[in-house]
């Protein structure tokens, strides 16, 4: 990549109104699918300070991007040609990422910059090029943000940067409770809210679809499958298998499954593969993982069975509708949707995607002596929270000494709501 690409990624740089030609605001700016995201008053750093936006593909982080640099030259009056973002995935090495950052921070002079590098982690070891340009004191005048759709390369950076003011800040796809702030679903209940939000999930794509034709189309569900296996690809990961274990997961979700369990009826012979796999697709963000929690240590239980939620609806559904081939995913998904059972374990999912967002410390508990689980225990401040996770409401029974809450969906988007006075 040279100079005169920066300036077909950087088209505000000869004319402000290019900002309103952008195809990632121009797909947003006024539509009834836009949701304002909240994160973005986090991203109005000083000089000198640095944002890591961490999260999986396509979920926005992008368009995040490009609406902080439209703030800053709309309302901070920020010189366009300060400006910068920069795709990373047409960097072939981090000497070429080096390079091209160092002479555009050299053309712009002593002043104020915004630096906004999208998907760095394509770029193998991206660190050393803005650690290079840190020690030359190249990032001084800056505010950098960075993104990446793979914890693999960025669960470290804030201890790769010494001396800088690093932030990391996670992007997820919408909750049911991002869907007040949408205006397309203003005019649906709490309850109906929920409803479409197991049909499509959170993420941006999904949701104009929603707006296009009331269901996710197979085009999206077939380009979120291409982005998954592409991202795979780089490490080096067969796509057989991981297309298998997507589906295993799909059917063991919300239930106890040990390595063994995860690998039935799959081309997978080892546990450990089975492992690696597992860390890959959390590490990519598209699923959270619950460790059995140990009350005599007060940590997590390594050696005994984990329960993986798939971080969002539409990847439920892509992994156990699209990749199992199904030729319309979207009706085969409201067929399982259903199943009360079914429905049951993607709310259990919900709430526990939801919960993940807020609290380090989130597990669930099992005692094979009682024959008795709690669907999630949060521990915080050396106290522990359980909470049972319920489709109906049930009676609250005692564990480990505690009582259990019981969390049905009119208590969920009640209580739960960050804009209730209870969350």
């Amino acid at each position: 990549m040279d100079m005169h690409s920066l300036d077909i990624l950087n088209p505000w740089w000869e004319s402000r109104e290019a900002l309103d030609r952008d195809e990632h605001l121009k797909q947003v700016s006024g539509r009834p699918y836009y949701f304002d995201n909240p994160l973005k008053e986090s991203l109005v750093g000083h000089p000198g300070e640095t944002y890591i936006l961490r999260g999986s593909r396509q979920v926005g982080k992008t368009t995040l991007l490009k609406e902080r640099i439209r703030s800053g030259i709309v309302r901070e009056g920020r010189n366009p040609r300060h400006c910068l973002y920069l795709s990373c995935e047409a960097i072939e090495s981090f000497q070429e990422l080096r390079e091209l950052l160092t002479r555009w921070i050299r053309s712009a002079g002593e002043n104020p910059l915004l630096i906004c590098l999208d998907e760095i982690t394509f770029v193998s070891n991206w660190q050393r090029a803005l650690l290079w340009l840190l020690n030359a004191g190249l990032l001084k005048n800056s505010v950098t943000l960075i993104t990446g759709s793979n914890a693999r390369d960025l669960k470290r950076s804030s201890e790769r940067f010494p001396g800088r003011r690093v932030s990391e800040l996670k992007v997820y796809p919408l909750s049911v409770f991002d869907y007040e702030k949408v205006p397309l679903f203003q005019k649906y209940s709490p309850a109906e809210r929920l409803d479409i939000f197991f049909r499509i999930g959170g993420f941006p794509h999904a949701i104009r679809d929603f707006w296009e034709g009331e269901r996710v189309s197979d085009t999206t569900y077939e380009a979120y499958a291409n982005w998954i296996f592409g991202d795979a690809a780089r490490f080096e990961l067969n796509r057989e298998i991981l297309n298998h274990l997507l589906f295993r997961l799909f059917e063991t979700q919300g239930t106890q499954v040990t390595w063994q369990r995860l690998v039935e009826k799959s081309p997978v012979r080892s546990h450990e593969t089975a492992a690696v796999y597992v860390e890959h697709v959390e590490l990519a963000f598209l699923c959270h993982i619950l460790a059995c929690y140990d009350p005599e240590k007060k940590m997590a239980a390594p050696r005994k069975a984990k329960k993986i939620y798939f971080i969002d609806p539409l990847l439920c559904g892509l992994a156990g509708g699209y990749l199992a081939g199904f030729r319309n995913t979207a009706a085969w998904w409201e067929e399982k949707l259903r199943d009360r059972e079914f429905r049951g374990r993607l709310f259990e999912a919900t709430v526990v995607n939801w919960v993940k967002r807020f609290e380090e410390s989130v597990y669930y508990w099992y005692s094979p002596a009682a024959k008795r689980e709690v669907d999630l225990l949060i521990r915080r401040a050396g106290q522990i929270f359980l909470h049972e996770i319920k489709s109906a409401p049930a009676s609250e029974k005692e564990a480990l000494g505690r009582p259990v809450d019981v969390v049905t969906p009119e208590i969920f988007l009640r209580d739960f709501s960050p804009y209730s006075p209870k969350f």
